[in-house]
């Protein structure tokens, strides 16, 4: 036991040495946002086509029913809704990420594509189906990593069967 004594007391120094002159290399240091840096944008993401489309496949419904039984959506196919913090410039990605929601999604030429939101993905409920966004109630012409989102921004993501789902009345 007397041995471990020096041996000790020599990993302490460098520890203590560590923490005074390389004080990053014991902790992860973390971006913060202060709440003057960032900026706000009230988000939605729901998939209320698969309740109001008479063409949803089998499948997309099995799923919703599943998003139900998890609370991953309420009973009118809400998903989200609240306001998240962001930093100035950064995308309808970025703040999608920020939902806290399970994502995934491959990174293509055009940004990343949002493949599926809480195990809700593209074609699930149909041939056409899949995640499109909207941006102050407009659809973007570019991939939502390339939109950069301003303060007071309404963000809502839709879960569409078809084209015409888009614009259905905003949950």
């Amino acid at each position: 036991m007397k041995k471990m004594e020096p041996f000790m007391k020599k990993i302490a120094v460098i520890a203590l040495i560590l923490l005074l002159f390389f004080p990053g290399a014991c902790a992860r240091e973390e971006a913060v946002l202060k709440p003057d840096d960032a900026i706000t944008i009230a988000v939605t993401v729901d998939c209320v086509s698969i309740l109001n489309n008479s063409n949803v496949s089998q499948k997309g419904r099995d799923l919703l029913d599943l998003l139900i039984e998890k609370d991953l959506s309420d009973q009118k196919g809400l998903m989200f809704r609240g306001d998240v913090n962001i930093a100035p410039a950064q995308s309808a990605f970025h703040a999608l990420q920020n939902t806290g929601l399970e994502l995934r999604y491959r990174e293509s030429a055009f940004g990343p594509f949002v493949h599926s939101i809480s195990g809700l993905g593209d074609k699930d409920a149909g041939p056409l189906s899949g995640w499109v966004y909207l941006v102050n109630g407009e659809a973007p012409d570019v991939s939502s990593g390339l939109f950069k989102l301003e303060d007071g921004d309404i963000l809502h993501w839709r879960f569409t069967v078809e084209e015409t789902d888009l614009f259905l009345d905003l949950p």
